[in-house]
């Protein structure tokens, strides 16, 4: 193959990674506004918004706390588990059936 022929498979992989990359994105575009505006017309908060929130808490927790919380030294763990409460268990004996029997 000649130089000129390499040369013009390189561009026009690059042409098609291009359109491929581009096209990817613009679906990505319109499969997160109709899935915003879908959630909107349902009432509820859209999904794009949850998952920046969690984000950027998450974010605010490594620059304040400096590691995962699994990183943490122990002292600071066990104080963020005493919001823990212990419940007592009891045994719930003849519940009544909620389903009818299937034969």
């Amino acid at each position: 193959m000649s130089s000129l022929g390499v040369r013009l498979i390189k561009w026009s992989l690059l042409v098609m990674a291009i359109i491929f990359i581009g096209s990817f994105f613009l679906v990505l575009l319109a499969v997160m506004l109709i899935s915003t505006v879908w959630s909107l017309l349902r009432g509820r908060k859209p999904q794009v918004a949850i998952w920046w929130t969690r984000y950027r808490d998450m974010a605010r927790q490594m620059t304040s706390g400096g590691a995962w919380p699994a990183q943490r030294a122990p002292g600071r763990a066990a104080k963020q588990d005493a919001d823990v409460v212990d419940v007592q268990a009891r045994e719930v004996r003849d519940a009544p059936r909620r389903l009818p029997a299937q034969d």
